[in-house]
């Protein structure tokens, strides 16, 4: 048995291959491809000089507030652009950038407590935008403007009047610079005492509708390599 000998060596050697194998691997790691990674909502979308244009609409349900009248229902329908006019400002969950927008009603719909219909103009909102969170990019405005009906609202009054809202709403992105938009204001009618009757209307406005984003230069992808 002249070959037995050899066997040890034959056993030491299988053995001792795969750790050869691995420390050889460790040693020159494959090459892996670029990734490309771009995130949904881009800092620079909400940089100064972006526009964005934005539908809403939904329901009016009036409340009495300071002696407004009660009662009221309808539906707006607005149209708006706006131009972001400030760097990030403040620290913390207020910071933020300001935006002025010019907004239009073509719809103003009123089925109660008489059916009614008109339009309005609204060309100063005040806009703030707080810094976006992922796909969550939430705001609150302030806006005063101007209301054109058929028939007087409220009854006896005129049929036209100031408008006011506060509200708030969310931006949620369903992609890059397109987002769905959820919001609430507060909206107040008034002739501006303009009359010696002023009740006025007052109501809770939900709306939903959508923003479109266009930042003043094309946005830049990022690449890492891994």
């Amino acid at each position: 048995m002249r070959w037995f000998p050899l066997v040890p060596l034959a056993l030491l050697l299988t053995c001792a291959s795969p750790v050869v194998a691995q420390e050889a691997g460790e040693s020159q790691p494959p090459a892996t491809a670029p990734v490309e990674q771009s995130p949904l909502v881009h800092p620079s979308f909400f940089e100064v000089g972006t526009w964005e244009w934005m539908v809403t609409g939904g329901p009016a349900f009036g409340t009495v507030l300071f002696h407004s009248a009660e009662g009221h229902r309808y539906a707006l329908q607005t149209l708006s652009w706006g131009w972001m006019m400030s760097k990030p400002r403040g620290s913390g969950p207020l910071r933020g950038r300001f935006e002025w927008a010019f907004e239009a009603v073509p719809i103003y719909g009123q089925y109660a407590p008489q059916r009614t219909y008109g339009f309005g103009l609204t060309p100063l909102v005040w806009r703030w935008n707080f810094e976006p969170r992922g796909r969550l990019a939430p705001y609150t405005e302030l806006a005063g403007g101007a209301l054109w009906t058929k028939d007087a609202v409220p009854v006896r009054t005129t049929t036209s009047n100031f408008t006011a809202h506060a509200g708030a709403g969310l931006r949620i992105y369903i992609r890059p610079q397109d987002a769905v938009i959820v919001s609430y204001r507060l909206h107040h009618i008034s002739n501006g005492n303009r009359l010696e009757r002023n009740p006025g209307v007052n109501a809770h406005v939900l709306q939903f509708g959508w923003s479109l984003l266009r930042p003043r230069r094309p946005v830049a992808r990022k690449r890492t390599d891994h």
